[in-house]
């Protein structure tokens, strides 16, 4: 693996344990999904909240977009079939955008079968990170996505999930 692979993994999995901490301060159940043999799982992480199951996917990227391609096949089925099976199931990707300039990364979560939604209606297979925001903004509603709030747990990085059990529902 040569260091720009290195270095992408690295970042992807800090942004794994940030969300990971982050769940400690939210009352859950969560279990790590463990890769199958080539790479079969249908994502990161499943969370039982009292309300609602999520099953999670987190990635992160240094470019100015959420790629479809970013997901593998096993995922995306994961994903859409887990949002399908309950009412309170979603099957959320959690996306990191790496800011060089302050160093903070933008973080938000959303709905695959949103996204998917709007990717199909905008004729693409990405996302561009002024959209997540007006999303999370509600200047316009393209698709429903929750931008997720930097905060400090144990002296470490993390996020705020609190709003993102109050809009669930939203999501």
């Amino acid at each position: 693996m040569d260091s720009r692979q290195k270095e992408r993994q690295q970042r992807g999995d800090d942004f794994q344990d940030e969300i990971r901490r982050s769940w400690t301060k939210i009352r859950s159940w969560r279990m790590r999904i463990a890769d199958g043999k080539g790479g079969t799982r249908p994502a990161d992480e499943i969370i039982i909240l009292e309300a609602a199951n999520i099953l999670a996917e987190m990635k992160r990227t240094k470019g100015d977009k959420f790629e479809f391609t970013f997901l593998r096949p096993n995922q995306i089925k994961g994903l859409v079939e887990f949002d399908k099976l309950f009412d309170q199931n979603y099957g959320l990707v959690f996306v990191s955008f790496l800011n060089e300039d302050s160093g903070l990364d933008e973080a938000y979560a959303f709905r695959l079968v949103d996204g998917i939604k709007f990717m199909e209606k905008m004729g693409r297979l990405h996302i561009k990170i002024g959209e997540f925001r007006a999303a999370a903004d509600g200047a316009y509603r393209p698709f429903k996505a929750l931008q997720l709030e930097r905060m400090t747990i144990d002296g470490e990085p993390g996020y705020d999930l609190g709003g993102l059990l109050l809009c669930y529902k939203y999501l």
